[in-house]
């Protein structure tokens, strides 16, 4: 599994204008928890970069699902690789993924979160 460390670093060496950016600003450009040991969510610009900038595959699950931070936290401690909350008037549009595993994972459970969160929680 990749740290948040290894994953900026990847997204500054394949980007050709990364170099112009700082580690530590890109960090705090690219994700919603600046910690270190944080969540993998991207903020809109860190998005928008995979998207963009580096042409990275992903998958969106385009689902309304609750807002609360209790499941934010626990999509922060189940999600192990970059993923984007799309959030409209505090609502959750969606969800992008950047992850081929963790999608297919989550179809198992017919783009279920509650259902794939809970499986993790078990486990």
């Amino acid at each position: 599994m990749r740290t948040k460390d290894q994953y900026t670093i990847a997204f500054k060496e394949n980007d050709p204008q990364g170099h112009d950016i700082q580690f530590e600003q890109a960090y705090i450009e690219w994700w919603q928890n600046q910690r270190r040991d944080g969540g993998y969510r991207l903020t809109q610009q860190g998005c928008i970069h995979c998207i963009d900038k580096l042409e990275l595959e992903y998958f969106e699950i385009k689902e309304e699902l609750e807002n609360t931070p209790g499941f934010l936290l626990d999509l922060d401690k189940y999600i192990k690789t970059p993923y984007y909350i799309k959030i409209v008037r505090n609502k959750i549009k969606g969800i992008v993924l950047f992850d081929k595993k963790t999608y297919f994972t989550l179809t198992l459970y017919n783009n279920d979160f509650k259902k794939f969160i809970n499986a993790h929680k078990v486990s």
